[in-house]
């Protein structure tokens, strides 16, 4: 699956460089960014801890090792302006690239989907049908859609950048939300089998 998405085309972001992927694995948690950044070797993945924003889901990872994680973004391959420096990607480049991300969830079943930040939750919630609640402070919201549970959140680099006070605030309430159910889920997977 990982090596079809490699050879996508559809959108041509893929010619300013090739679509960024974390290694394929079934996974408990999903970390679902916008888009992918310029690279500087083949080895970098999704979201990497060289950026704030996996920093920040590094730590939350760290606290939770037992939890399996993939990384990934809506849009896989990078897009650039005219200048060649990072854009934010359109709405045909997120809907040429959904299907991919839905499969990527489809082979490696996880069982929480954060998407991080409103651009990704809310075209996410137009794809999929489903009408996202706002987080309020630090209290996430859920919606469970085929089995698994998609989560809107604030973006980790919002966070580092604007209320970098309330980072552990952050981190506790994903955390919480990560234990709490993955709990049911293994509650509900006790009372059906």
């Amino acid at each position: 699956m990982i090596e079809q998405i490699r050879k996508c085309q559809k959108c041509g972001l893929c010619f300013n460089q090739k679509p960024l992927l974390d290694s394929e694995k079934e996974c408990q948690v999903f970390w679902v960014g916008l888009s992918a950044k310029k690279t500087l070797s083949d080895l970098e993945i999704p979201l990497s801890p060289e950026t704030n924003t996996g920093m920040l889901i590094q730590k939350i990872e760290e606290i939770l090792d037992e939890v399996t994680t993939y990384k990934t973004n809506l849009v896989k391959c990078v897009p650039l302006n005219e200048q060649q420096k990072l854009r934010y990607p359109n709405k045909k480049e997120i809907d040429s690239c959904f299907d991919n991300l839905m499969k990527e969830i489809d082979e490696m079943s996880p069982k929480i989907v954060f998407l991080l930040g409103e651009k990704v939750y809310s075209s996410v919630g137009k794809h999929l049908n489903i009408e996202f609640d706002k987080w309020d402070e630090f209290d996430y919201f859920y919606k469970e859609h085929d089995g698994t549970y998609y989560i809107p959140v604030h973006h980790p680099s919002y966070i580092y950048v604007y209320k970098r006070k309330k980072i552990d605030q952050y981190i506790d309430s994903i955390q919480n939300l990560i234990n709490m159910l993955l709990q049911r889920k293994q509650e509900n997977k006790l009372l059906i089998g």
